[in-house]
């Protein structure tokens, strides 16, 4: 595993709340991005990098609002050097 390698934190997200989660992280200049997973399901990804995970996390617990964690995982492409 490298520190480049991107972690994916899989997010319970209510849809009305999806923007203002995607505004939030805005302001945190390179730690990931938000992904919609599923809209429907309340479902989205926060992908990060490995040697961010832990900053990631803990802007998380940092919000005003709770989004918890329904997964987490290393994204793994087959090919890798």
């Amino acid at each position: 595993m490298k520190a480049s390698d991107v972690w994916i934190i899989e997010l319970k997200v209510p849809p009305q709340r999806g923007l203002m989660l995607q505004a939030w992280l805005l302001g945190e200049d390179g730690l990931g991005l938000i992904r919609c997973l599923d809209d429907d399901k309340s479902k989205q990804q926060f992908w990060t990098t490995v040697s961010q995970k832990d900053a990631a996390h803990a802007w998380l617990k940092s919000l005003p609002e709770s989004f918890p964690v329904l997964d987490e995982w290393l994204w793994v492409t087959e090919n890798r050097d």
